[in-house]
């Protein structure tokens, strides 16, 4: 119950007080936080990394002659169009092609595409699978660098592929993803969630494990954030994949890899100046689902989970959130009936994702059996 209490207290801080506030207390706050964080790093118990040995790779730079664009699709609708025209508008160091694998689309998809040039691979529908249909899509490409872009990912400039390349001078790197701006239609929810997220930092970073002991004493969200990955926008090196594929994966089959990659030491990179506009106004029912996975997954791979029981949840996550959304939609939002329509959507929305992250955590560490659709 301390510990509930304490992380409470510490996000309260951390979220309520001003900005020019905080920065005031920091010396004098800066010793008591850090205890209390000292105090709430979850034991190392809760670590599914092995920590025995590190791979040391020894990897020798080699030339880019082809670079394979691969594309999951189904029922894209007409902002595919788009995404093609601008993937074939793309000045690239080298040749550049594109393989899509489609899952029973009923609209324009496979037309558009065809019109396009790409090569089409049909599978049923229910085959799908988003590691394993990655992969049959690659084992159908030949270049040295493959390229993974979602079906609503459009690129945002012609420099997207060159961008994404240009990472893999470093012979050590294994995979880079790229920055997502939001669509100019979001929302300001929606932009400030993507834009604060991973994917929407301004500074390239890399990835990689050189001192092991250093990487297991991570807490589960620090080693998730390490190993973050996204193949809304992401290139593979064709070699590395060929040694580690994606695993069959209801979800998150870009974590895994990510995760998987590092530990057998390679490096994985992020690049902002390769970006995408993507974003969604996605149903709550949908986000549910969709949350319930990732945090699912997210147990899985580094036991991370929000809360850890309903007074945590409901304090230190669902209540905070519903403020936050509410007091920045309020100073962000100008036209009225839009504000309001976030105000309503905040309690329902947060509480709904608050219980999918723990429903999903905690379903995985019981080992519980729930099957999600329409993910």
């Amino acid at each position: 119950m301390l510990k509930n209490w304490a992380r409470i207290i510490l996000h309260a801080l951390r979220k309520l007080l001003p900005h020019r506030v905080k920065e005031g207390l920091r010396p004098i706050l800066a010793r008591g936080l850090k205890k209390i964080e000292k105090m709430l790093r979850p034991e190392q118990a809760d670590s599914v990394f092995a920590c025995a040995s590190l791979k040391i790779q020894s990897a020798v730079k080699t030339s880019i002659t082809h670079v394979s664009v691969v594309i999951p699709t189904k029922n894209a609708g007409p902002l595919f169009a788009e995404v093609m025209e601008r993937i074939r508008a793309q000045q690239s160091c080298c040749p550049v092609t594109i393989t899509i694998v489609d899952s029973g689309s009923t609209d324009d998809t496979v037309v558009i595409a065809q019109k396009s040039g790409a090569n089409v691979v049909s599978i049923d529908p229910t085959q799908f699978n988003h590691g394993l249909t990655r992969n049959l899509a690659i084992e159908n490409t030949s270049g040295e660098i493959v390229v993974l872009l979602t079906q609503d990912a459009v690129p945002g400039d012609a420099q997207l592929i060159r961008n994404l390349v240009k990472v893999f001078d470093d012979p050590l790197v294994a995979g880079v993803y790229g920055r997502q701006v939001p669509r100019p239609e979001a929302d300001v929810l929606t932009r400030r969630n993507l834009n604060r997220w991973l994917t929407g930092r301004m500074k390239p970073e890399v990835s990689f494990i050189s001192d092991l002991s250093s990487y297991c004493s991570m807490t589960p969200y620090e080693r998730y954030q390490f190993c973050n990955f996204d193949n809304v926008c992401s290139a593979i090196r064709r070699s590395v994949w060929k040694e580690i594929p994606f695993q069959a994966n209801e979800f998150a089959e870009d974590l895994d890899w990510s995760k998987r990659v590092l530990e057998a030491g390679w490096k994985i990179a992020y690049e902002p100046t390769a970006f995408v506009v993507h974003s969604h106004d996605r149903s709550v029912s949908y986000e549910y689902k969709r949350t319930y996975l990732c945090h699912r997954k997210l147990y899985n791979l580094f036991r991370f989970r929000v809360a850890r029981s309903w007074v945590e949840l409901t304090f230190f996550v669902v209540i905070p959130s519903i403020w936050w959304d509410w007091t920045y939609a309020a100073k962000h939002e100008t036209d009225f009936r839009k504000c309001l329509y976030l105000w309503i959507k905040a309690p329902i929305f947060n509480s709904a994702i608050a219980y999918a992250r723990y429903s999903g955590a905690k379903d995985e560490k019981l080992l519980r059996e729930r099957k999600i659709e329409g993910v």
